[in-house]
């Protein structure tokens, strides 16, 4: 009885072990990108800083947020939001998961 409640506990805890990198991306958040509308500094208020900003010419932006989770004896989640940006605004956004 003792062995099994001892392995049972082994489980939970090993299934519990996580580790994460990066800010989660909201879906929630993600309804909120307008293109045309939605600025540089209202992104970084739903999703923080992005993990890499490039600029380009004429104005242009790119901007990169990434997450990814892995968890003991489960998959590992990744999702990654790239909005171009175009004179201060949302150009176009494409939100990827693997």
């Amino acid at each position: 009885m003792n062995k099994a409640i001892i392995f049972s506990t082994i489980i939970v805890l090993i299934s519990a072990c996580s580790n994460s990198v990066g800010r989660n991306i909201d879906a929630d958040g993600v309804q909120q990108i307008h293109k045309g509308s939605t600025t540089r500094a209202e992104l970084i208020s739903l999703f923080g800083q992005p993990d890499t900003e490039t600029p380009y010419p004429d104005g242009q932006q790119l901007l990169m947020w990434t997450y990814s989770e892995a968890r003991a004896m489960d998959t590992t989640e990744g999702k990654t939001l790239t909005v171009q940006m175009k004179n201060g605004r949302v150009f176009s956004y494409v939100l990827s998961k693997s």
